[in-house]
């Protein structure tokens, strides 16, 4: 297995109730060299409980950028060779990091995809995970079975060759055209993690809403010649 640092980048809006948990099993990870948290723009008590962690460096925006942006902001911080990506509601599940990045670790592969079960709670229709699905086949010809998953782990290099991630909630699906574009390896990994689901009310619409539209846009540019 390569020795490399690893640095986990960690994008947080209002996630008080789990970012605790998330942290402290991040930290029991032998592998895991740095924890940079980046609170995007917060008004809960996320914040003041990242401060109560020693050696955790804190990036906090006072004003919500969106996911992509946020994770953009963490990649001027890292030093690992090895860059995780990880969702600040997982709490106790964060443990179940370390299955993504062996694969990385041990030169398999460029970046490691996290395989989610199958929901507990019922969603919404699955309008977004089957645009998604879609799209990475056409313009991929993979199948992806969790194509929205954000939790992942990539090589410094492909870091770099991907240059920034996509705005918004777009970050995942353009992440995986341009690492399969470029000729990298990419492997869907399952695993046992958990997060806040979104359930069918007006919130969880709205939500899916969004990621519905910034996914399209990541496929446009596409179609588009963009990036």
């Amino acid at each position: 297995m390569l020795n490399k640092e690893v640095t986990v980048l960690v994008p947080a809006y209002n996630e008080e109730d789990k970012i605790g948990d998330t942290i402290s099993s991040l930290q029991q990870l032998e592998d895991v060299n740095e924890i940079i948290v980046i609170n995007d723009g917060s008004t809960d008590k996320t914040v003041n409980i990242v401060k109560e962690f020693k050696d955790i460096k804190l990036i906090d925006l006072k004003i919500n950028q969106g996911k992509g942006e946020a994770l953009n902001q963490g990649l001027s911080e890292i030093k690992g060779q090895i860059i995780s990506l990880i969702d600040a509601d997982l709490g106790k599940t964060a443990l179940e990091l370390r299955k993504l990045l062996k694969p990385v670790l041990q030169q398999e592969v460029d970046m490691t995809i996290a395989k989610f079960p199958a929901p507990k709670k019922k969603g919404g229709f699955g309008l977004v995970t089957t645009l998604a699905r879609v799209g990475l086949k056409i313009f991929t010809g993979l199948q992806f079975d969790s194509p929205l998953s954000g939790q992942r782990v990539l090589t410094k290099n492909l870091i770099s060759y991907l240059n920034g991630f996509e705005s918004g909630f777009g970050v995942e699906v353009g992440m995986t055209i341009k690492t399969i574009k470029g000729g990298f390896k990419v492997k869907e990994v399952p695993v046992n993690m958990s997060h806040q689901e979104t359930g069918r009310d007006w919130m969880g619409f709205k939500h899916r809403g969004r990621q519905f539209k910034d996914v399209l846009t990541v496929f446009l540019s596409q179609i588009q010649g963009g990036k």
